[in-house]
């Protein structure tokens, strides 16, 4: 048999570096003990490697968020345990991933909504880190007597809610299809499950409720309390979380038609394949 030869580590000078410095909308915040190492304000990004690529075109690692993890442990170090990461840093975390990959622009393919004409144009990726780092995630909601400490999801607790969402809806569906037209007996048990996944996510969200004497953070007394208290608290939560969601979205761009000059808004998907296809 051969004999290998010795490791001569000649090569490692042409590794990978780092791309992209970035500073994470959380500033750091919300990641447990072991999550993250670094700092917060200023992480290093390297862009993927061939391995990376491929698993972000493997549509069930997609599904289940393990491409996306997969790839922030290869491209982003500092970020320990990425099933951990506050939701708020995964755009940005995406974003310079694809910066460090290919560059601060990407294509995107447009459709004019007045005269279906298509054209593409580069989008540039730095306002977009700009813009998440010029946001703040609210944490105290007031409603009524109560002060309400809130904290965005981690990106388990997003995926897994996602997850089951569409296993609910699914099941829903392939029911739906035994059904009469216009009879939807039997359906009741889907759109509970659909609620009580509502309910659970929204509670996952409290840290903790105080007055004007205690704290609690019992997570079962507060589950108890939103079960049991007026609707004026759960409508009020419920508005924190939506506003927070379009918040944190990736704004809209104003884009105009080549062929007919009518200007329209267009935005990006970042979670997905495409974005981490070559341009």
């Amino acid at each position: 048999m051969a004999k290998v030869p010795a490791y001569s580590g000649k090569l490692q000078k042409f590794y990978r570096q780092p791309k992209v410095y970035i500073a994470l909308p959380s500033k750091g915040f919300y990641y447990n003990d072991g999550a993250f190492d670094g700092d917060p304000m200023n992480v290093p990004v390297f862009g993927m490697t061939a391995m990376d690529e491929i698993m972000f075109k493997t549509p069930d690692a997609l599904f289940s968020g393990e491409a996306v993890v997969s790839v922030i442990k290869s491209c982003v170090p500092s970020i320990k345990d990425p099933w951990r990461m506050p939701q708020i840093d995964l755009d940005t975390v995406l974003i310079a991933i694809r910066m460090a990959t290919y560059g601060d622009n990407i294509e995107v393919n447009l459709t004019c909504n007045s005269c279906s004409s298509e054209w593409t144009m580069d989008f540039p990726l730095e306002p977009l880190l700009s813009y998440f780092n010029s946001i703040e995630y609210t944490e105290r909601v007031d409603i009524d007597v109560l002060q309400f400490e809130m904290r965005p999801l981690t990106y388990r607790e997003t995926t897994n809610t996602q997850i089951e969402a569409y296993k609910i809806q699914k099941s829903l569906t392939e029911f739906a299809r035994t059904l009469k037209d216009g009879d939807i007996k039997g359906a009741e048990p889907f759109y509970k499950a659909l609620g009580q996944l509502t309910a659970d996510t929204m509670n996952k969200h409290i840290v903790s409720i105080s007055t004007d004497e205690d704290t609690i953070t019992n997570p079962h007394e507060i589950i108890d309390f939103i079960n049991n208290s007026e609707l004026i608290f759960y409508e009020g939560l419920r508005n924190h979380n939506d506003e927070m969601k379009e918040l944190w979205k990736i704004p809209k761009q104003n884009t105009v038609c080549p062929g007919c000059g009518h200007e329209q808004e267009s935005t990006l998907d970042l979670d997905n394949s495409n974005f981490f296809g070559r341009s």
